[in-house]
C-alpha cells in the first residue's frame, strides 16, 4: 500500500511499482469527522502515459472514475498495449469522463500561460464534478503543457484540500 505524505491541506499518495493501481488509492484516508463537515479532500491524480502499462491505465480510469481528464501532453497519444485513441474514448463516454486536450490553444497562437490559465477556469468548483477525481495526463520533461509540481503551485492556493495521487511514483 503506497505511503502517504502529509502536508498541511495537501495529502501525496503514490504508486511504489508501476502496475500498482487500485481502487484504494481513490478513496480518501481519514472518515468524515461530523455530518457538518462539508469539505471534502479534492482528488487531484497525476498520470505519466508514457510509464503506464495498458492495465494500469485502465484500472487509473476504472477505479478513479475522473469528471475531467486533462492532458498536459504536447503530443497526446493513446497507443498503449491494444488501446488506442478510439478505445480510450469509449472509457471516458463510460466513465462519464470529459476529456480536455489542454495543447490545442498552442497550436493557434495562445501562450503557454493563457493556455494554463483556461485550464484552470475549467476545474470543477462545486457539484457532483468536483466531488469526482480531476486527472492529469503528462509526459516525461519538456513533453507537457506543465509538469505536475507547476500544476500543485497553482492549486494549492485554492480554498480546498487536496488529496494527490501520482501514478506510477514520481520522480
Amino acid at each position: 500500500m503506497p505511503k502517504p505524505a502529509e502536508h498541511g491541506r495537501l495529502r501525496i499518495v503514490s504508486t511504489r511499482r508501476r502496475a500498482e493501481v487500485s481502487a484504494e488509492l481513490f478513496r480518501p484516508a481519514e472518515q468524515q469527522s461530523s455530518l457538518f463537515d462539508a469539505e471534502d479532500p479534492w482528488l487531484i491524480v497525476f498520470a505519466c502515459v508514457p510509464d503506464l502499462p495498458e492495465g494500469a491505465f485502465r484500472d487509473l480510469m476504472r477505479y478513479s472514475e475522473p469528471s475531467f481528464v486533462f492532458d498536459l501532453r504536447l503530443a497526446p497519444r493513446f497507443d498503449i498495449g491494444t488501446l488506442n485513441r478510439q478505445r480510450v474514448f469509449e472509457i471516458f463516454d463510460r466513465i462519464h469522463t470529459v476529456y480536455v486536450d489542454t495543447t490545442t490553444p498552442l497550436m493557434g497562437g495562445a501562450d503557454r500561460e493563457q493556455v494554463i490559465e483556461q485550464m484552470m477556469r475549467k476545474l470543477p468548483q462545486k457539484g457532483s464534478d468536483a466531488r469526482r477525481p480531476i486527472v492529469f495526463l503528462h509526459s516525461h520533461g519538456e513533453g507537457s503543457l506543465a509538469s505536475p509540481l507547476e500544476i500543485l503551485s497553482i492549486l494549492k492556493h485554492s480554498e480546498r484540500r487536496l488529496h494527490v495521487v501520482s501514478v506510477p511514483e514520481s520522480e
